[in-house]
């Protein structure tokens, strides 16, 4: 039987002795200790600690190891009827270096060929750190496959040590690195613009450069990394946009939601929303990797489908 450690109980005028308190006095004398306390008090701090326990193991190996596929359908009045039915998978924020590695994205990469994507869309933050982490990870992003072609662009955390480290391993892969710039997609004879711009935390988003020369009628498709820049993009004439950035808060409270939101991302936080007078669509992706901290909470990763339809 765990034996009660004796307590020794002192005064400013020294030791306290039971024997000499006085009757009457509101102190009391030692007794026998409670075994059903002291059973209930043992209980508690094994339950609080077992619920912690479960709680951290939720955080860190559950929840950011089972990906979420959300599926949605999109009208857009000027998608042209040759890409009616086209799918859009969008993903973002996959974080390579402190908690996501190689094999992390080779199974995001098995997981989109299941979707056979027409458009692959990634909207920002390959690493985590620096451009390093992004080297072994090349070939698994060169195995991606889109039937009309797949599209990135930089995130705030892709400048670290220069973005040209990780611009220079895009042409690597088969995607296609937008910076402030467009690529015309051509299906039957119709064709539509995928834009990107740079990074509106560490670099300069310039959407006039990025669709120079396009038709005003011409249906564009917008990558941006920060949501909140929705703002700005409804005013033009993008009919829809990608973001990602916020992970979703990547920790969600009840009630609360995403208690620490990051700037460019505390407007739009996660989902589907329509921005400005026009109700630009706007995407944001709640991402696959993490930051910071390697845990999510009620916010597990993602990778988006989206079905797009021509007309109202």
């Amino acid at each position: 039987m765990e034996k009660t450690p004796q307590t020794r109980r002192e005064s400013q005028d020294g030791p306290y002795n039971e024997a000499a308190t006085p009757p009457g006095s509101s102190r009391r004398s030692n007794e026998p200790a409670n075994p059903s306390r002291r059973r209930f008090l043992k209980k508690a701090a094994l339950a609080t600690a077992g619920t912690a326990l479960l709680a951290g193991g939720y955080a860190s190996l559950w929840e950011p190891n089972h990906l979420e596929i959300t599926r949605f359908t999109l009208s857009l009045p000027r998608l042209p009827t040759a890409f009616d039915g086209i799918r859009v998978v969008h993903f973002s924020d996959v974080h390579l270096g402190f908690h996501m590695d190689e094999q992390d994205l080779r199974d995001l990469a098995d997981r989109i060929a299941g979707l056979e994507p027409d458009l692959l869309c990634f909207t920002g933050d390959i690493v985590d750190d620096y451009a390093i982490s992004m080297k072994a990870a090349v070939p698994v992003m060169a195995s991606m496959h889109a039937t009309l072609g797949k599209f990135a662009i930089l995130g705030n955390h892709d400048y670290r040590g220069l973005p040209a480290g990780v611009q220079e391993l895009y042409p690597k892969t088969g995607f296609t690195l937008l910076r402030n710039e467009h690529v015309v997609v051509e299906r039957s004879g119709q064709r539509v613009a995928m834009v990107g711009l740079e990074d509106n935390i560490m670099g300069k988003p310039n959407p006039r450069r990025a669709i120079h020369g396009l038709p005003a009628e011409m249906c564009k498709l917008l990558l941006m990394h920060e949501p909140d820049y929705a703002d700005v993009a409804a005013r033009m004439s993008f009919d829809l946009q990608l973001s990602g950035h916020t992970h979703g808060g990547q920790v969600r409270l009840p009630v609360i939601g995403a208690a620490m939101p990051p700037p460019g991302g505390r407007k739009y936080i996660q989902g589907l929303f329509h921005v400005g007078a026009d109700r630009m669509p706007l995407y944001v992706s709640r991402g696959v990797g993490m930051t910071k901290l390697p845990i999510r909470v009620l916010c597990r990763p993602e990778l988006s489908v989206i079905t797009l339809k021509s007309g109202q």
